[in-house]
């Protein structure tokens, strides 16, 4: 579980970004504005109803989408990809692979939300 400052933060974020994509094109935000956008996608869903539901919801498109913003500037992304795309691999639905999976990838993300998440601030903080 993230730590409520960063629960705060990426929250916020979130929203400030879902407001731009309400007011303008997506196509029109920077790459760390989608990258906060896919972060926050992935948290909000995990956090209701695991990653799996995460799945459910958005699909692979949605999460080939998030590890190509994620994985180059994001270690602890890369490391939680890496144990997803093992499970998912080749599976006609991810959703039904992470759901019968002896790992529990809900387990795998508490443990890297908080870098993760860290990091994407950080490289907001730095202007990306």
């Amino acid at each position: 579980m993230l730590p409520w400052d960063l629960e705060d933060w990426l929250t916020d974020e979130g929203d400030r970004v879902v407001e731009l994509m309400a007011n303008d094109s997506s196509d029109s935000l920077s790459d760390v504005d989608r990258l906060i956008y896919e972060v926050w996608v992935l948290d909000t869903e995990q956090r209701n109803g695991g990653v799996a539901q995460y799945f459910a919801n958005r699909g692979l498109a949605h999460w080939e989408r998030l590890c190509a913003l994620a994985k180059p500037s994001i270690p602890a992304f890369a490391e939680f990809a890496a144990r997803v795309n093992g499970i998912i691999a080749g599976a006609s639905s991810p959703y039904d692979a992470v759901s019968d999976s002896d790992v529990d990838l809900d387990d795998c993300y508490d443990d890297a939300s908080t870098a993760i998440v860290g990091r994407v601030r950080e490289l907001v903080s730095s202007g990306g």
